[in-house]
């Protein structure tokens, strides 16, 4: 870190330190409630389908995926056949998880970093559960809702994959995946778990930090209150989820909204992204333009498809 860098850190958390004294009752009551977002809402629907993922690439998931989905990979997105473990993986655990299958690929020199680009730009996949009940169930009060989300979220995804096929072409590969160790099912589940956990109070502590951001500029800097939850859901997608879900907004458009942050994913789901990946120097530019991309594409579908079932 050059001096620069070190001044403005300094410089930040001194301000953070003073705010959090100034405004401790709305920080107080920030943190409360990122706990139960997290705590009712993220670790029911995160936690049992992380723990049984990671327990499935402790059995050479990424072994199966290759021969399934050889042929998907090669002829939709132009990439080798050991991605598809990234690609489907992603979709049933959802996003940070997608950079920690990445990194293992990266790891193992199984991709190179023009590969792990392009794969980072498609695979911004949220979690189901997620999306179909606290979405869906919480937020809109609307299982169908939710469920009409999650099919268009993944498929403007794939439209994302379809439209960056040939920004870097790698069909064949001869490289070998690296065998693990067969250990027993115990000390798998207690990896698995003590994996799960570790991604949880990750997920966890940047929710909270990007919540404490986000009541910090409310207090100090008077703004149009949507204008304000469209701008939290922009820092962190749970919070602003949370906020337009308890708006008296048109329900395509409260929808439409909700499916623009879940796509975009939040600077904060950003940050767990590279943080994951920071041995790498992955380009967050594409990264970014891909999730404004999926944002715009999905938003305005949802938006179409409520406004012509008349909700």
């Amino acid at each position: 870190m050059n001096k620069k860098h070190f001044n403005i850190s300094i410089f930040l958390i001194i301000f953070l330190f003073i705010e959090i004294f100034i405004n401790s009752s709305s920080i107080t009551k920030t943190i409360y409630q990122s706990s139960y977002i997290w705590f009712y809402n993220i670790v029911p629907s995160i936690f049992p389908i992380y723990l049984l993922v990671d327990l499935l690439i402790n059995y050479q998931i990424i072994d199966v995926f290759s021969k399934l989905f050889k042929k998907f990979m090669n002829k939709f997105f132009l990439l080798k056949k050991e991605t598809s473990f990234v690609f489907i993986l992603s979709i049933i655990s959802g996003f940070p998880s997608n950079s920690k299958y990445i990194k293992s690929l990266l790891d193992s020199k199984t991709i190179n970093l023009k590969e792990a680009n392009k794969l980072l730009m498609f695979t911004h996949f949220s979690n189901p559960l997620f999306i179909i009940e606290s979405i869906g169930v919480s937020f809109l009060q609307n299982k169908k809702i939710g469920i009409l989300i999650l099919l268009v979220h993944y498929f403007s995804n794939i439209i994302i994959g379809l439209l960056t096929r040939k920004y870097y072409v790698s069909i064949d590969s001869e490289l070998a995946i690296k065998k693990h160790e067969k250990t027993s099912f115990i000390t798998c589940l207690t990896n698995s778990i003590y994996n799960t956990l570790k991604i949880l109070f990750l997920l966890y502590g940047i929710i909270t930090f990007f919540m404490i951001i986000t009541t910090i500029l409310k207090e100090n800097f008077s703004v149009n209150p949507l204008l304000n939850n469209f701008l939290c859901g922009l820092l962190e997608m749970t919070q602003g989820i949370y906020y337009i879900g308890s708006t008296n907004l048109s329900l395509p458009l409260k929808a439409s909204i909700i499916t623009f942050f879940l796509s975009f994913g939040g600077f904060s789901i950003h940050m767990q992204v590279f943080s994951i990946l920071k041995d790498y120097k992955l380009k967050y530019f594409d990264y970014f333009l891909a999730r404004i991309s999926h944002a715009l594409i999905s938003s305005s579908i949802i938006y179409l498809l409520l406004q012509l079932g008349n909700y």
